[in-house]
């Protein structure tokens, strides 16, 4: 059967990778020989540690092409390959490379499907100074592009790893002074530095100042294979001029130094406020004596220090290996006191390049003294096999032999001679040759590449487990590329470019065989066909989006999930937070919580946030939509009570860790949970007072976190609150008329409902004039509010029944669209409830109308309306006067399947008609669907097994998902869904009782999470 996967899930074939080989942890200079892999579903990414980083890389000059266009002025490289082209095995060039340039979103777009963290690119120093100096003008197009780059990435969830130099120093500078063999570089390098600091530091959190130092300047000024081309004539006559024997010395010699005045203008001037780090990227094979022998030993120990060791000893301990200076002596250039002083620890982390291994035995004799070099002067004889055995199967690419074992050992190595620096692994990759004989089929069987990834991650999760600070791994590469002397003879990369048909992206095999292991490995309980085949499932609908995924819907249209801050934070009495009106509700009458329990500590999200972040990070989510707690940042409700500095720091962190894993924040400033202290002080939002003090708490809220937050919401459900707040009674502050007998606090459910709601949308329409004149055109978001409502369908056919569906809606969705639309309550609501319903002054009424960017719009079922022909006036309740009697069952038969909630009934299709109904009525604003979910019973006797299987939940997103996506097409403006909820919570009223998340949580063993079904079907849902 032919199958085809989408790109989605290449990521999985590098990530979870199931080949199992034996691995020796301690370090050996011996080579090991290599072991069959066997298939092992338990290694995956969660082998590797919470926050690890995996991505993919790639260099501006093998990628971007666009070498005339933009501003951009000529590097060594451009050159080179123009001036030498024999030197480049095909006569080619970087001209056009993988024209990333202009195609840029959708290599990401890609690299987001692939499911990535982060991205490593280069910068090209002569695209942003084309003459290579600060002097010679900016490049405002070369700023853009690199903006627009890192833009798209931070949209689509993936971190930029930034290097500044990756060989193609601008041609000017190599022309006015020799590019880095002359101390002039040192501070154009910083300046070029400094520039991209500026522009860019605010998106980049992660800098390498140089790619592979050594490689820059063994090849290209020891054997002059690369550009700039310079080596001693007796070594290739074919060189442009140089000295094998001084020169590779005194580039690196100026590269060190050029890479300690970044950093530390980085850290004087920038880290504090862009919270960034910055290191280096450095590179070495890792070398097996050659035999036993202590000289063959010293030797691989030198061809280590000569590699390694001359970049390594110096930014750590602030000088040369100690073999160096002795075998190099007068040639090796020397460190003033200060040079070394700023070398010394220049790094927050290593970037780490590893591909390949060798032998190396010891070289008798000394070098001719007519003929030094840096290819001689570690007097190693360095060679790839042993008594005609090669230490690995051999690439395309001769200098690569795959020696897995070496990647171990390297770390290893790290580890004890450098104090255990934090590293990535920033290049790990195998090429094959690009034949032009193969067939299209044969070219994207890349079956080796798969096996090294395989067994070299395995190395790499060895080396954790040994102590290895290891922080993340990069494949090199992302496509098939440019690369260097080679041109485009070999392809290193996980995606195939055609190169002789527009540059065309095909997924290689490593992608089909992974994909379907990646799908074993997440538990996903979709094979083909359905999105998730469950056991008992009746319906196939309920499981079937093999059609409907995410590329369904927009481009740009966000998939989140929704939580609010008394449901998920607990520590209630913890980090200066004060009482909210839950706390006392939930405290003073126990008996109105189903299970008398309260969100003390709920689900303990305050201390928890960095594990449940990752839990949406790896189920795919782009957003994640929270509340801020009012007392937890104004414990007494007011500024004049203080700012809670705990809540500021608790915030800032929660919101942090999202943007640092790529989830964008949406954030509701009020979720019911009012300060304990304004209720007392004034009744809470029954005062007018209510209003100043919560535009001076969302303004502390737009000032601390608004830099980050791009979309705000004022509040959550206003009718939610003040019906069963001030109506009913049922949810806190539990208010309502004696008349009604259900051992309310207070209240008069006639009026207080319209008053609350009343300096509630007064509230909001002052925190969004705020926001719009003080913030939003520096802080460049949006704000909005949240509003819920059912569908409600007529009883009957008859005109009295369709009148009382629209009143129905008017009382439940018109209260706070009309006010906000049109500066007014409906004019049903004004002749229904007269004189008890608030007015707005003309101030009040301009200040309304048009007060939200976008409408967020919470959706969960449908009720019939049938006519109610008269009420009680003497008992006057907002429950009854819309004259509209509400229903979830005509003739015995429910509109829908009945939930855990009693309101809660399954009808998807009143889901479209309320977004018709808002496009027609409301002038068709922008939507976000900030809550949509499906609740199950906590049932204690089911297994855990089986409390995993959430079939309904299913069905429920399924369906109404795809209502959603008939809604869009009809031309309804809805930008983004989220789902209700990440995990069980405190449900407020029905407590623990009942649970709408898509993650179990196990209340009774330490609130541990559980991805039920309904996870892993978003996460195959996300992928697609």
């Amino acid at each position: 059967m032919a199958l085809r996967l989408g790109v989605g899930t290449l990521l999985f074939g590098l990530l979870l990778v199931l080949s199992s080989t034996g691995i020796n942890s301690h370090s050996s200079r011996k080579a090991s020989p290599q072991k069959k892999s066997r298939n092992d579903t338990s290694f995956s990414r969660s082998n590797f540690p919470a926050g690890f980083v995996f991505g993919t890389a790639s260099a501006a000059y093998q990628f971007e092409g666009a070498a005339k266009e933009g501003g951009r002025g000529p590097c060594v490289w451009d050159t080179f390959a123009h001036k030498y082209p024999e030197k480049i095995k095909d006569h080619s060039s970087g001209d056009v490379a993988t024209d990333q340039y202009h195609r840029y979103k959708e290599d990401v777009k890609m690299l987001k499907d692939m499911g990535w963290d982060a991205y490593r690119f280069s910068i090209s120093w002569s695209r942003l100074l084309p003459k290579g100096k600060l002097s010679g003008g900016v490049n405002q197009e070369g700023i853009t592009y690199y903006k627009n780059l890192l833009n798209e990435l931070v949209a689509n969830g993936l971190k930029p790893f930034v290097t500044l130099f990756h060989w193609d120093t601008p041609q000017a500078l190599e022309e006015e002074f020799g590019g880095f063999l002359s101390p002039q570089i040192v501070n154009h390098f910083q300046n070029f530095a400094e520039l991209c600091y500026k522009e860019f530091g605010d998106k980049v959190k992660h800098w390498t100042t140089l790619n592979e130092p050594l490689t820059y300047s063994v090849s290209g000024y020891a054997t002059g294979a690369m550009a700039p081309g310079r080596c001693s004539a007796w070594q290739n006559p074919k060189c442009i001029g140089g000295d094998s024997g001084t020169e590779p010395y005194l580039v690196t010699h100026h590269l060190l130094l050029a890479h300690a005045a970044a950093v530390m203008v980085y850290k004087q001037k920038f880290q504090a406020k862009q919270k960034g780090l910055i290191g280096i990227v450095l590179n070495t094979g890792w070398f097996v004596p050659y035999s036993d022998s202590k000289r063959d030993q010293d030797a691989a120990q030198r061809a280590i220090d000569f590699s390694l060791g001359w970049h390594m000893d110096p930014v750590a301990h602030g000088d040369y290996p100690q073999i160096m200076k002795s075998l190099v002596g007068n040639r090796l250039p020397k460190f003033t006191k200060e040079q070394s002083h700023m070398l010394k620890g220049s790094f927050d982390f290593i970037g780490m390049n590893y591909y390949s291994g060798g032998y190396s035995a010891d070289l008798p004799n000394k070098p001719d003294p007519k003929q030094l070099s840096y290819t001689s002067d570690s007097l190693v004889n360095s060679t790839s096999d042993r008594n005609g055995i090669p230490i690995g199967p051999v690439a395309a690419s001769s200098w690569l032999l795959v020696y897995p074992q070496g990647f171990l050992d390297l770390m290893l190595y790290m580890k004890k001679k450098y104090n255990n620096p934090t590293v990535y692994i920033t290049e790990n990759g195998v090429d094959e040759v690009n034949d032009p004989t193969w067939s299209f089929e044969k070219a994207l069987d890349d079956s080796k590449r798969i096996k090294y990834y395989d067994q070299h991650l395995q190395k790499l999760q060895a080396a954790i487990k040994a102590g290895v600070k290891l922080k993340g791994y990069f494949a090199w590469s992302f496509l098939d590329n440019f690369e260097w002397a080679d041109g485009y003879t070999v392809r290193f990369g996980l995606v195939y470019v055609d190169f002789k048909n527009w540059l065309k992206r095909n997924e290689k095999q490593l992608y089909l065989h992974m994909a379907l292991q990646g799908i074993l490995l997440l538990g996903f309980l979709l094979v083909l066909g359905c999105a998730v085949r469950i056991s008992g499932a009746t319906n196939s609908k309920q499981c079937d989006n093999a059609s409907l995924n995410r590329s369904s819907f927009p481009a740009g249209f966000i998939i989140g999930t929704a939580s609010a801050a008394y449901q998920y934070e607990g520590a209630a009495k913890e980090g200066g937070r004060g009482p909210s009106i839950w706390d006392t509700y939930t405290h003073k009458y126990p008996e109105k919580i189903f299970d008398h329990s309260s969100g003390d500590v709920a689900i303990d999200q305050y201390h928890r946030y960095k594990e449940d972040v990752r839990t949406m990070k790896d189920l795919g989510f782009d957003a994640y939509r929270l509340s801020f707690s009012w007392s937890r940042l104004l414990p007494n409700g007011k500024l004049s009570g203080g700012v809670n500095k705990e809540g500021i720091k608790y915030y800032n962190n929660l919101i942090n860790e999202l943007l640092a894993n790529g989830v964008k924040p949406f954030v509701t400033i009020f979720h019911w949970d009012l300060p304990q202290a304004l209720e007392d002080e004034y009744g809470g939002f029954l005062s007018p007072k209510i209003v100043n003090h919560f535009q001076d708490y969302t303004e502390l809220c737009f000032k601390e976190f608004g830099d980050r937050v791009k979309h705000w919401i004022t509040l959550n459900e206003p009718h939610s609150y003040s019906r069963n707040g001030y109506a009913t009674g049922k949810f806190a502050p539990g208010r309502c008329s004696a008349w009604q007998k259900r051992n309310c606090t207070g209240g008069d459910s006639g009026t207080e409902p319209y008053v609350a709601s009343h300096y509630q949308l007064l509230a909001h329409a002052a925190a969004v004039k705020l926001y719009r004149h003080k913030y939003q055109a520096k802080q460049k978001g949006l704000i909005g509010i949240t509003i819920n409502s059912h569908w409600f369908v007529p009883y009957s056919d008859s005109k009295q029944d369709q009148a009382a569906a629209l009143r129905a809606l008017d009382f439940m969705f018109g209260w706070y669209m009309d006010p906000m639309t049109n500066g007014d309550y409906p004019s049903s609501m004004r002749a229904l409830v007269g004189n008890r319903l608030p007015k707005f002054t003309k101030e009040q009424s301009k200040m309304l109308k048009g007060s939200f960017d976008f409408l967020g719009l919470n959706y969960y079922t449908g009720n019939y309306a049938a006519n109610m022909p008269f009420r009680n006036v003497k008992e006057p309740s907002y429950t009854t006067d819309s004259l509209a009697n509400l229903t979830a069952v005509r003739n015995g038969i429910p509109i829908g399947r009945p939930a855990a909630s009693d309101w809660l009934h399954f009808y998807p299709q009143g889901f479209r008609e309320i977004l018709h109904y808002t496009k027609k009525k409301y002038n068709n604003p922008l939507i976000y669907i900030t809550e949509n979910g499906w609740d199950d019973r906590d049932d204690p006797t089911l297994s855990l097994e089986e409390a995993l299987r959430d079939n309904l939940r299913i069905e429920y997103y399924n369906r109404h998902l795809d209502e959603l996506q008939k809604a869009i097409k009809a031309g309804v403006k809805v930008k983004g869904y989220f789902a209700w909820s990440l995990f069980d919570n405190f449900e407020w009223a029905d407590g623990y009782s009942c649970r709408f998340g898509i993650n179990f949580v196990d209340y009774k063993n330490g609130l541990k999470r559980h991805p039920k079904h309904s996870a892993a079907w978003f996460k195959n849902f996300l992928q697609k």
